[in-house]
């Protein structure tokens, strides 16, 4: 059934990005505003009052409406999550994900045709994170249209994200909202190896999932490798080290509350013969002493948290020296021959730009590298193209030599 929905008009000429994919509209592109209340669905027209898109509108955020759809005829009611959700889950199945493991993220936000919302599945325990005023208001409808579709053990929130505070919203909620309380360490698989999440206290909803392919890589390049773990965290790079025949690991984090989840990972995946340690320290000073002083390692991982958030020129420059610089250390840390596994999750750090940071480093630390792979996102982190923010994730796998 269609309702009537209040109206936002567009400036002159400000349609032409939405026409073509992109799901935001910024407060600069409002020509009249619409009668509506914040979180309310609105519909987007063209300065001739022709129909563009349909949203979440929020006058309290810079983004002031988030698209949910392109046509007219489509209504935002319970059958409209639902059919976003089966698509979302069903572009997981067809991807074959399952295939490989039991955590996946099975809603990516805008790429997923639902802006603001994100739900991981750990072992059947159901992670969500509400970063939008607009989501925020059908939240019973998502919870329900989880539940009937998936039935899952739990589903548990974790929006205690800053990104909140953009929309207006104040509070960042955790809990659990439906079903079963996670224990206090979910046990997932990724192809064999066993890893431990703390969905309570773990980055992002509990773990990295998206860096899933990454990891599988480094298992495959690790045998009867030394491996040096910068940014460690809970180790799962070095559990599929150890699980794929590496001599010796170090793990390298600034965090005090990621070595028990490290140390269940290690036991899960360390053969008698190899050895681990986990050394509570700051990665840069720490790399910058070893590029000097050694020793070195036939495996380097570098995945440091994102530099950058914001698409400012000078903040990107600078955030591109001190990957740079990161690089350099981690390539002269490197033995002749060996690999260095390097990552970037900032956004505004270009696939291009990030590139042009590995050539740099090398260039810096007098060493030849060839390009193994370059990876980006994995299928259950599906990318819009018409969408550049949902653009992040950059891995780089490269032999260093002298």
């Amino acid at each position: 059934m269609n309702v009537d929905h209040p109206t936002l008009i567009l400036r002159k000429n400000s349609e032409h990005a939405l026409r073509n994919g992109h799901p935001w509209i910024f407060s600069g592109a409002v020509a009249q505003k619409p009668q509506a209340n914040p979180g309310d669905v609105v519909d987007v027209l063209d300065i001739q009052k022709r129909f563009v898109c349909r949203g979440f509108y929020n006058p309290r955020a810079m983004i002031r409406v988030r698209v949910l759809t392109r046509d007219p005829n489509e209504s935002i009611d319970e059958h409209f999550i639902t059919t976003r959700l089966a698509q979302a889950v069903g572009l997981r199945k067809r991807a074959g994900i399952h295939s490989q493991t039991n955590a996946m993220r099975l809603v990516h936000g805008e790429s997923d045709g639902l802006p603001g919302l994100i739900v991981d599945d750990y072992a059947g325990f159901l992670v969500i994170q509400i970063h939008t005023l607009g989501m925020q208001t059908i939240k019973e409808t998502i919870l329900d249209a989880l539940e009937k579709q998936l039935n899952p053990k739990g589903i548990y929130e974790r929006s205690d994200v800053g990104t909140r505070r953009a929309e207006g919203l104040t509070d960042r909620p955790t809990g659990v909202l439906r079903g079963e309380r996670p224990p206090e360490f979910v046990e997932i698989k990724e192809g064999d190896v066993r890893l431990f999440v703390d969905l309570y206290r773990g980055q992002k909803t509990g773990f990295f999932i998206d860096q899933r392919p990454n990891r599988l890589q480094v298992q495959q390049l690790a045998d009867n490798a030394d491996v040096l773990n910068l940014f460690a965290y809970s180790s799962a790079f070095s559990a599929h080290a150890l699980h794929g025949g590496a001599r010796s690991v170090l793990d390298i984090d600034i965090s005090q509350r990621a070595p028990y989840a490290a140390r269940q990972n290690i036991q899960n995946n360390r053969p008698s013969h190899a050895t681990h340690h986990y050394l509570v320290a700051d990665a840069f000073p720490f790399i910058e002493q070893l590029a000097t002083r050694g020793p070195r390692y036939d495996m380097v991982i570098v995945d440091p948290p994102s530099l950058v958030r914001k698409r400012d020129r000078n903040q990107v420059k600078r955030a591109m020296g001190v990957y740079t610089k990161l690089n350099r250390n981690a390539m002269r840390t490197v033995r002749d021959g060996g690999l260095l596994v390097t990552a970037s999750c900032s956004t505004p750090v270009s696939q291009e730009d990030f590139f042009e940071v590995v050539r740099r480093a090398a260039a810096s630390a007098r060493v030849q590298t060839r390009i193994l792979s370059y990876n980006l996102h994995a299928a259950d982190h599906p990318v819009d193209p018409n969408f550049p923010d949902g653009r992040y994730l950059k891995c780089v796998i490269a032999q260093v030599w002298r």
